[in-house]
């Protein structure tokens, strides 16, 4: 309020100077002649005369007083700059009165004048603006890592490989560290000896022992039990090569890092997954059905083992028969699989190399549904920071 009273009574000294300078001006021009009707008398015309040309000490006199008042509006000017001097951070102040700002008012009206080029709208941020990291993004906490170690895979396979990768986004801040929201994706693979018995090499069987005449009398029929590895023109049961592969998608995890203990932070982690798990079975190493065949008979497997094979060896799908032999030529994937759902759990560490770098340690529990499916992983992992 006391900031406006004094823009106020500083506009009306200004204007008050303007209007003095103005009618000193006026009065400062020479006076020019007049012109007196014939009919007037001497004595008026020298008094008219004596009024519209005042003398030089008259004038004198009058540019004296204005420009006493011209300096005293002037002090009134310096001391409301003086008094709006502490309030100047919150609003504008205008400039303090010069010598040529002065004289620059005494200048008769019409006369150009420079006016000062308004000051920019300040921009004024509203609730619609969307906030945006880019492209000044700096370190929000986030990382971007793949990890490679190994893996015990389910159904009773072998230990295998595992590699993958994941992303880690914060999502707020806790007591002694921060929880952060992560999605991963693993793949695993491993080779595995198996037992299995195929059904289509005891229809097989069965079909060679009624072409060939063989009846249970001569002993050299097909016994009448699955298991039988040895008695039949081919085997029934084989050791296989099962190539299994796992497949994790874990799109929503929770991790909680503790990150009061400087550059290394220890973490806990716990999500949901799917699994996908894809498995063959290959015959090549123990089924031949050209040796089988010429032990039975001599000259039967020349003439028939290479078609047998062709039919019956490879990797098998189910444990039962292998691909068709011309989507074998085309290398068509073939094979066994399930999509199984569960969830992980696990901890692990990082180590921060640089603001940016980082390498650690990862375990995880990962419990599937169905038997025997559940594994576990054991990984280096290497992360980068932004």
């Amino acid at each position: 309020m006391k900031a406006r009273q004094g823009n106020i009574v500083l506009i009306m000294g200004i204007a008050l100077m303007i209007a003095a300078l103005t009618s000193v001006a006026a009065f400062g021009q020479a006076a020019e002649p007049i012109q007196i009707a014939a009919n007037t008398t001497s004595t008026a015309t020298s008094r008219l005369v004596g009024e519209l040309a005042p003398s030089t000490a008259v004038l004198q006199a009058r540019i004296d007083a204005q420009q006493q008042e011209i300096n005293r509006l002037s002090a009134l000017v310096e001391k409301l700059q003086a008094a709006l001097e502490p309030i100047a951070s919150t609003q504008p102040v205008l400039p303090r009165v010069s010598s040529a700002l002065l004289a620059a008012s005494a200048l008769p009206a019409g006369s150009p004048a420079s006016s000062p080029a308004p000051a920019p709208a300040p921009v004024v941020a509203t609730s619609s603006t969307p906030r945006e990291l880019l492209p000044d993004i700096g370190h929000i906490g986030a990382e971007l890592g793949f990890f490679v170690g190994g893996a015990s895979n389910p159904y009773k396979d072998n230990n295998g490989f595992a590699t993958g990768g994941f992303i880690d986004l914060p999502w707020k801040n806790v007591p002694a560290g921060k929880l952060s929201y992560e999605i991963m994706i693993g793949l695993q693979r491993s080779t595995t000896s198996q037992q299995t018995t195929s059904g289509v090499n005891v229809l097989v069987n069965s079909v060679l022992n009624s072409y060939l005449g063989n009846t249970a009398a001569n002993n050299t029929s097909l016994p009448q039990f699955l298991g039988a590895t040895s008695t039949g023109m081919l085997p029934i049961t084989s050791t296989v090569q099962e190539r299994s592969k796992v497949l994790t998608v874990a799109p929503f995890e929770l991790k909680y890092a503790i990150t009061k203990l400087g550059k290394f932070r220890p973490y806990a982690v716990v999500g949901l997954g799917a699994y996908v798990w894809i498995g063959s079975d290959n015959n090549s190493q123990s089924f031949n059905a050209v040796t089988s065949l010429n032990n039975f008979s001599a000259g039967l497997g020349t003439t028939y083992g290479a078609l047998v094979n062709s039919l019956l060896q490879g990797s098998q799908i189910g444990g039962l028969v292998p691909t068709a032999p011309q989507l074998a030529a085309r290398g068509v994937a073939h094979g066994q699989g399930n999509l199984l759902f569960g969830g992980q759990v696990g901890g692990g560490f990082e180590y921060r190399l640089t603001p940016k770098l980082s390498w650690g340690a990862d375990f995880r529990r990962n419990q599937v549904e169905g038997s025997f499916a559940s594994f576990n992983t054991f990984t280096f992992k290497q992360g980068f920071h932004w």
